[in-house]
């Protein structure tokens, strides 16, 4: 009867671990040489939307701090040819939600937080991870005039 208990008693913990939700893998980035500006272009990915008629690029993840994405975002429009820039800032933690609703950057310079999306991505006894997924417009005059400086959430 013991054998019995715990045998089952062990089938019922491996099928809960089935359950469990994984923490989120970040895929692996590929290896930018952020001297190099052919490092850097081949890192770019470029995708067509045809519903929206845009063609949209997306820059390497440039995160070398506590967030875990920074990156580049834009999109061409076919109709005028335009583009727009966003700098796009992905934020997973554990704890209390950070609730970032301001940034700037090192020049003093306020900038406008579009919030995508805040999740939470997974809870255990003691604490909740959260996702924020934020998107900060931009100009390109603005990306060339402040390439040097740094960008602080809050």
């Amino acid at each position: 009867m013991k054998v019995l208990i715990t045998t089952m008693l062990t089938i019922g913990v491996f099928m809960l671990a089935g359950c469990a939700e994984p923490e989120p893998r970040v895929a692996p980035r590929p290896k930018v040489n952020w001297n190099d500006v052919q490092s850097i272009a081949s890192a770019i990915s470029v995708q067509r939307d045809d519903l929206k008629k845009t063609t949209n690029f997306k820059g390497p993840n440039s995160s070398k701090g506590i967030l875990d994405t920074v990156l580049l975002r834009a999109w061409k429009s076919d109709e005028d040819g335009g583009f727009s820039y966003q700098i796009y800032v992905i934020d997973y933690y554990r704890g209390d939600w950070r609730f970032y609703d301001t940034a700037s950057d090192s020049k003093g310079n306020n900038l406008v937080i579009k919030l995508n999306s805040r999740d939470v991505s997974s809870c255990d006894y003691f604490t909740c991870a959260h996702q924020e997924h934020i998107g900060i417009n931009v100009s390109r005059e603005y990306l060339e005039k402040t390439r040097k400086t740094v960008l602080f959430l809050s």
